[in-house]
């Protein structure tokens, strides 16, 4: 390939050093697997050339670490996240080339490029090599398939492996993150589950009864969604679950995310929300608590209500006369704002939005998506 593709050779071979010798700082008890001729091997993947018998042998580098960390019982994350890092590490490297004169203004971004597609070949060949070595059971192709679906992969690239797990894709799909120690119901094998690990969550088809599927244990239900859009139904999942141990969300066996869209609005940024109540509410802020309590509650009656003082009074429970003193007074704080339209819009959603919050949210532990 040209240099407008990709790095030329003698870039390519430094580049190629660096990233070979970041694998094997990260994996020093495989590193006499990365000779010279694994060198060689990660250039042409970086240049995008043929495979000569030299080459090629130096791919097999990478099929033997596969095969090794198989036979040392260890995980397939380890091995792409040393070869990521390695790539990460590469940059200052090609930073560096790129500012050489005549080096081509193209080149970092190609080397970037090229180095993304470096690193995912070597993990390519490391895997293969270490599944050739291990005959998977069906739970651990289901994980696996589970993992590679919620990796944001388009389906052509996990279709192979939902067809070794028995699992038939449906047209759209719904995620339940779950607290930690999930009690497991009996479901069949169009659900898809990792219940073992820090973070328990599934995948199941939009027409399964969900509260059939687990037992036992606190859950939140992300949107339906096509299965390749399924991290963004675990994403919002994992959010209301983290809202419901905050408090924020009322607690229930299984909470739907579709039943608190308003909260989930209010709450997409706190930082934007709190500005909001600040400003809006700002006319009772300095008050004591008691009364400012009392003001808040008739403004948002009072922004509700389509009659007048009686109205307002029966919703509250107090005497229309409380009210209507109530009501000048904040007419004296808010002034024209009580009928501006766009201001009591910002009013409403202020006082939602306190009220959500009235009791101290606890702090959740940080929620991730696998």
């Amino acid at each position: 390939m040209t240099a407008s593709y990709a790095p030329a050779r003698s870039a390519a071979l430094v580049i190629a050093r660096v990233v070979v010798d970041g694998i094997r700082h990260s994996l020093p008890e495989h590193a006499p697997l990365f000779d010279a001729r694994a060198t060689e091997f990660v250039a042409s993947v970086l240049e995008r050339d043929g495979m000569n018998v030299g080459i090629a042998a130096g791919a097999d580098a990478f099929r033997q670490a596969g095969v090794a960390e198989y036979a040392a019982g260890k995980e397939l994350d380890r091995l792409a996240r040393a070869y990521h890092s390695a790539g990460r590490g590469a940059l200052p490297a090609l930073a560096s080339l790129s500012r050489q004169p005549g080096a081509g203004s193209a080149l970092m971004d190609t080397g970037v490029e090229a180095l993304l597609r470096c690193s995912d070949v070597l993990i390519r060949l490391s895997t293969a090599a270490y599944r050739a070595a291990h005959t998977p059971s069906v739970a651990e192709l289901r994980r696996d398939l589970l993992k590679e679906i919620l990796s944001g992969r388009p389906p052509a690239k996990w279709a192979g492996l939902a067809a070794e797990a028995g699992w038939v894709p449906p047209a759209r799909v719904v995620a339940i993150a779950a607290e930690p120690g999930a009690v497991r119901a009996s479901f069949g094998p169009e659900v898809l589950a990792d219940l073992a690990g820090e973070y328990p969550h599934l995948l199941v088809p939009d027409d399964v009864e969900i509260g059939g599927v687990l037992a036992g244990t606190r859950a939140a239900v992300g949107p339906a969604v096509a299965p390749a859009d399924a991290a963004v139904s675990l994403r919002w999942a994992r959010r209301t679950l983290e809202l419901v141990r905050r408090e924020v969300i009322e607690d229930g066996p299984l909470v739907r995310w579709s039943d608190h869209l308003t909260t989930h609005w209010l709450f997409a940024d706190e930082v934007l929300t709190t500005a909001l109540v600040t400003r809006s509410l700002a006319p009772i802020a300095d008050l004591p608590a008691n009364e400012r309590t009392k003001l808040a509650e008739t403004l948002d009656a009072m922004l509700s209500a389509r009659g007048g003082a009686p109205e307002i009074a029966n919703n509250l429970g107090v005497h229309p006369q409380t009210v209507r003193n109530r009501l000048r007074r904040l007419r004296v704080l808010f002034g024209a704002r009580l009928d501006d339209p766009q201001s009591r819009l910002d009013l409403r959603i202020a006082l939602r939005a306190e009220l959500l919050t009235a009791e101290p949210a606890r702090p959740a532990a940080p929620m991730k998506v696998a």
